[in-house]
């Protein structure tokens, strides 16, 4: 290379580092920009919900304290209740324990005003005489039951919450119970663990809370980091303020986090930089790639070409003066072409992948929100659920106190007393029915009514308790009439004996149930549901595919299909576009038991970032590829010749090296012989590589190749390390990807089947991993090939040949299922096409059997020397559907495997030549013999081709005028003519010696002749000769048995 292209190509090179730098930096700045904006409006949203969350959580553990105190509050008032009612109340230690039981509570205790026990169920660990109990004695001035209190024996590690009531002036009932059953409903429903753990910040962060008095952690995912100093783990007091948004540092691990201030903690909202850095690397990586590859492409074209002119001289009509410089037109006919193309490959890739960055972005957010969701209907499910039957549970207890107050006071079934025992009860009516049914004594202003007879009206489930069955619980109904939740709770009352005698109801309208059952209903659920900018969740029902919520009202309650939507998008885990009033959204659904559930974002909202980051990649790389171009095609003026001047220097260098000049003009015309110039049908001339090259397993040198071809492996090369890149990210992605990643996710093939990018994406991915597998076997073949024997290379060469089909034809299958075609249906259409074009592919599919069939029977193999008809030559590849011989002559001649027949194999590893002698009938056949057991020995001394033998084979046929037996030797397949006629001789000579005839056309009169007889010695040298002969040529296998050159498939 001269000194000027070395200048040259270093300046390229420096060129290209440094473009590669500034695209780096420009694509890496503006994508960090648009993922932390993302960011950014994903910790804005959580800041915004956050207090609504926290105020909720209150809210629910308020509640649930005010329900569990209210449940107790009423069974301390229902003792009271009984106590003063004439309901068998005693100051007994065991009719206390018989309230615990009924009451469903751990302790009953009676005390008098003083704090001094008079009766309990158990011990009780409290000293009611304490000043700390007062709360307790509250009860005796306002008439009701007091609030509860919570106490915690530390000695005992046990806590109690007391309840009370006045009996009269002097005593009051305590009950007292165990508060852990309450403890976990607010740990599950109200603490910050149950509130922060279900949120999620973009894909994998999550919110912090950390203490504003002592700056401890309050909740951390991690709960190992839960107590632990704030400070201590990173943070900083600058960015532990109301209103921070940037980079943090904590545990080790860089976050992108924003802080509000809310009563007395800090809630930190945090996104790991791995999440924004990865689905951003992979960008990057993608588009550098490419850029690299489209620079290295068109500037290594511009080194070939000028290299070869270094080597073949300059051409004048190629360049093109401007000043002081010359334009290259050979080289910038094709650069300008190259250079276009990579333009439109960078614009085209940076706009894919911010696409595929985009959409995937919002399809793991979606189905990170989905989840959410899912969660989230479960979690309020659940407690409905339990809420429920909780509520079940205490109402059935409250029916069973009034069943069990009444049956011992009947008196009591009046509306004063039924009133005070609702109000002890805390429910709202109570019924008391007669055996027949019928209602006699009810607080309701509906004192009476009979249960109902139709199997369809509310009342009619009660009948049951006429029967003898316990008790009846309704699930919770909307009343009819004012629309109220409202529950219905029966139990039976019994005569002495325990037969039934009517039933006790209790109407219960229950708040609190009700407002848990609404946060139940889809609207409340996805009310408030944020994603993104703009975006939103709704629903369809399943029932009937109407809206069952939508942002717009207007859309509620029609149908899905009709307002754009399609039956396809009506399922569980749909990622992919809708269009719903005309407006084009991406979504994500989840599956419920009565809904289609959808979280959607505007495709605008989701595209409008493409645009302005392909814009600065096109201009950026369009800049690049002018100066590349400039820089490619022009050089200095120079002189013209036939041979550059550093071409002549460096000849001139390698003969004074002692080179041989006759050496360096057979190197080049070697080099000659396998390349040389075509004209294309276009006129154009150009190298190309002779036939007999193309089938060789030996590539052109470096040397050899036209800047066309070396181009070519260039972009081989390039196209390999992009595939090998993709392959081990695929192969190894849980070590190279979180979870989580865009990656993963189009792996993980969760989206929608059908042509779309995630489609197109996996496509690519699978296409680069079977080329690289492909790669790898065929390669691993060729190695086996050069290790094996010629059958060795033939079987490599047929499954390298066949993998390579295979893998087509399975890549395509694969590509076609992920693209969203039916391969099923498709392979049913493709068996009924082939039957209809089995005459037009019968060739096709003979050729391909005669093939397989060719290469396992061993007919040929590669190597061999052949004649298929007119046609011989070496067997140079035994291919699929064709064979190529080479005719010595430098022709490939390529035949059709189905029109491979009458193969002539002339190769074999060794042959027999066969001599059949003729004796007259008259002659003794075991004199014949004897001489022939004298004579074999000096046949094999005298014909030094013989490898085995020469072997006596015996009587082959009678003829007509002769005996005809069969001599055969064992020889190398190109000995075997020459020996047939030296056997011939030999034995025409041996007979002649011994007076042996050999019978020929004549015609004779009447001449008898004397035959010599043979004697008993040599018959029995005859019969010992056979024997030995017929064990000596046992080997010797001959298909047909008649030592021919075809139709023999194993000779030895």
């Amino acid at each position: 290379m001269s000194r000027r292209l070395t200048i040259k190509v270093a300046i390229l090179a420096v060129l290209i580092v440094v473009s590669m730098v500034c695209m780096g930096v420009l694509l890496a700045s503006m994508q960090d920009n648009l993922s932390l904006e993302d960011a950014n409006e994903e910790i804005r949203l959580e800041q915004e919900d956050l207090p609504g969350l926290l105020e909720t959580a209150q809210q629910e553990t308020t509640e649930n304290t005010t329900t569990f105190d209210d449940v107790y509050r009423s069974k301390a008032a229902t003792i009271a209740f009984m106590a003063n009612n004439n309901v068998g109340f005693e100051l007994t230690d065991a009719k206390m324990a018989e309230y615990r039981d009924l009451m469903g509570v751990d302790n009953v205790i009676v005390v008098d005003r003083e704090g001094k026990v008079l009766a309990q169920a158990q011990e009780s660990y409290a000293n009611f005489s304490y000043k700390r109990y007062n709360q307790l004695r509250t009860c005796f001035e306002t008439g009701k039951p007091s609030q509860g209190m919570e106490v915690f024996f530390a000695d005992q590690n046990k806590g109690y919450r007391y309840y009370a009531d006045a009996i009269d002036d002097e005593k009051m009932v305590v009950v007292g119970q165990d508060p852990a059953s309450l403890d976990a409903l607010v740990a599950e429903t109200g603490s910050l663990e149950s509130i922060l753990r279900n949120i999620s910040v973009g894909q994998t962060g999550y919110v912090m809370a950390v203490s504003a008095q002592d700056y401890t952690v309050l909740y951390s995912p991690d709960a190992s980091l839960v107590g632990a100093d704030a400070f201590d783990r990173g943070l900083t007091v600058d960015e532990l303020e109301e209103g921070y948004l940037g980079w943090i540092d904590f545990n080790g691990q860089r976050f992108y986090a924003g802080v509000s201030h809310i009563d007395t903690t800090y809630y930190v909202s945090m996104v790991p930089e791995s999440d924004i850095v990865a689905s951003r690397n992979i960008t990057l990586a993608v588009i550098l790639f490419i850029f690299f590859s489209v620079m290295a492409t068109v500037i290594l074209y511009g080194i070939f070409v000028s290299r070869e002119d270094e080597k073949r001289g300059y051409n004048p009509e190629n360049y093109l003066n401007v000043g002081p410089l010359r334009f290259n037109k050979a080289i910038g006919r094709k650069a300008i072409i190259l250079s276009f193309l990579g333009f439109l490959a960078v614009i085209l890739v940076t706009f894919y992948m911010q696409t595929l960055f985009a959409l995937s972005s919002e399809s793991v957010r979606g189905k990170e929100l989905t989840n959410d969701m899912q969660s989230t209907i479960t979690r309020v499910n659940k407690q409905a659920d339990e809420l429920t039957a909780i509520s079940d549970e205490r109402y059935l207890n409250k029916a069973q106190v009034a069943a069990y107050i009444l049956d011992r006071n009947p008196e009591l079934a009046t509306k004063e007393k039924l009133q005070e025992l609702s109000d002890a009860l805390m429910v709202e009516y109570a019924y008391v029915f007669d055996q027949n049914g019928t209602a006699f004594a009810s607080n309701s202003p509906y004192a009476t009514f009979s249960l109902s007879e139709d199997p369809e009206d509310q009342t009619y489930e009660f009948r049951q308790l006429l029967s003898g069955v316990d008790y009846v619980v309704q699930e919770p109904m909307a009343d009819e009439l004012t629309g109220q939740l409202r529950q219905y709770v029966g139990y039976t009352l019994r005569n002495a004996d325990g037969s039934p005698n009517g039933f006790v109801e209790l109407s219960i309208r229950s708040e609190r149930l009700e407002r848990m059952l609404s946060t139940v209903q889809i609207e409340n659920i996805l009310d408030g549901v944020k994603v993104g900018a703009g975006g939103f969740a709704f629903a369809v029902s399943k029932a009937d595919q109407t809206f069952a919520y939508y942002p717009d009202e207007t859309v509620v309650g029609k149908n899905a299909l009709q307002a754009g939507m399609a039956e396809s998008q009506l399922k569980d885990g749909y990622s992919d576009f809708v269009t719903i009033n005309g407006e084009r959204l991406y979504a994500t659904s989840l599956e419920t038991d009565d809904y289609y559930v959808y979280v959607a974002e505007p495709e605008s909202s989701l595209m409008n970032n493409r645009v302005p980051l392909t814009v600065a990649t096109g201009v950026g790389g369009l800049i690049c590829q002018i100066i590349i171009f400039l820089l490619v095609t022009l050089s200095t003026r120079r002189p013209m010749g036939a041979k550059g001047a550093e071409t002549e220097a460096a000849l001139k260098a390698k003969l004074e090296e002692g080179a041989d000049p006759e050496q360096l003009l057979a190197a080049e015309e070697a080099e000659e012989e396998r390349m040389f110039d075509v004209v294309m049908p276009s006129g154009r001339v150009t190298k190309t590589e002779s036939a007999a090259s193309r089938w060789l397993y030996r590539s052109l040198r470096w040397g050899e190749r036209s800047a066309e071809q070396r181009l070519l492996t260039v972009v081989k090369v390039l196209i390999t390390i992009f595939a090998l890149t993709v392959c081990v990210a695929v192969i190894f992605n849980d070590r190279f990807f979180p979870p989580d990643s865009v990656f993963n996710y189009i792996l993980g093939g969760e989206w929608q089947k059908g042509l779309n990018v995630f489609a197109v994406t996996a496509c690519l991915m699978i296409a680069c991993v079977v080329m690289v597998l492909t790669m790898l076997l065929r390669q691993l073949l060729r190695l086996l090939a050069s290790v094996f024997g010629a059958r060795g290379e033939t079987m490599c060469r047929l499954v390298s040949s066949f993998i390579k089909y295979a893998c087509i034809i399975g890549m395509v299958y694969y590509c076609l299922m992920v693209i969203g075609i039916d391969t099923t249906t498709l392979l049913a259409s493709a068996g009924i096409l082939s039957i209809a074009i089995s005459f037009g592919a019968k060739e096709l599919v003979a050729d391909i059997l005669s093939g397989l069939f060719i290469i396992f029977e061993g007919e040929f193999r590669v190597g061999d020397i052949i004649s298929v008809g007119s046609r011989s030559g070496t067997v140079m590849e035994i291919g699929i559907r064709t064979t190529k011989i080479n005719d010595g002559n430098g022709n490939i001649i390529i035949v059709r495997n189905s029109e491979v027949s009458n193969v002539v194999n002339m190769t074999k590893e060794s042959s027999f030549a066969a001599c059949d002698l003729q004796i007259e009938y008259g002659e003794s056949l075991v004199r014949v013999e004897n001489v022939l057991e004298k004579e074999f020995p000096n046949i094999r001394e005298r014909l030094s081709s013989i490898e085995e033998g020469p072997f006596y084979r015996g009587v082959v046929s009678l003829a007509d005028n002769s005996v005809v037996i069969r001599i055969v030797a064992q020889c190398a397949e190109q000995n075997r003519a020459p020996l047939e006629r030296d056997l011939r001789r030999e034995m025409k000579l041996i007979f002649d010696r011994y007076d042996i005839n050999i019978p020929y056309p004549q015609v004779v009169v009447h001449e008898p002749k004397e035959f010599k007889k043979a004697t008993a010695a040599e018959q029995m040298r005859a019969d010992r000769f056979r024997e030995e002969q017929k064990e000596a040529s046992r080997n010797i296998i001959d298909d047909d048995n008649d030592f021919d050159l075809v139709e023999d498939s194993s000779r030895r």
